[in-house]
């Protein structure tokens, strides 16, 4: 009985370390080749509530949002470098996109709509 622990442990651990080896062997010098995954644009209208320019956030109260489930709400929007947009300013009703980064909304573009 005690000859069979040790075969059955040493199996065990032997298993375990050569997975172990395994997955640790030259694994540095792969590439991840796998697509990285498309975030969803997600598109709405609304209208400009606030603009604050000092931190890059643009305060929109958005009709439904059915894509993403979202009722009509007030959010606040970053813009990014890569924001595309016009001029607007509170008060205007607008078209845009985004895309949601963790709890951040990320504006791709925003324009003036009638």
């Amino acid at each position: 009985m005690h000859y069979t622990v040790k075969t059955v442990l040493f199996s065990l651990f032997s298993t375990v370390a050569f997975n172990v080896m395994a997955n640790d062997h030259q694994h540095q010098e792969m590439v991840n080749t796998a697509p990285a995954a498309q975030q969803q644009v997600i598109n709405a209208t609304g209208v400009v509530q606030a603009i604050d320019s000092d931190n890059n956030k643009i305060t929109i109260h958005h009709d439904p949002i059915p894509t993403v489930g979202w009722p009509a709400m007030t959010m606040r929007f970053t813009r990014t470098p890569d924001t595309q947009f016009t001029t607007v300013k509170p008060g205007d009703k607008v078209a845009f996109s985004f895309v949601q980064q963790g709890n951040l909304s990320l504006l791709r573009d925003i324009h003036t709509r009638q």
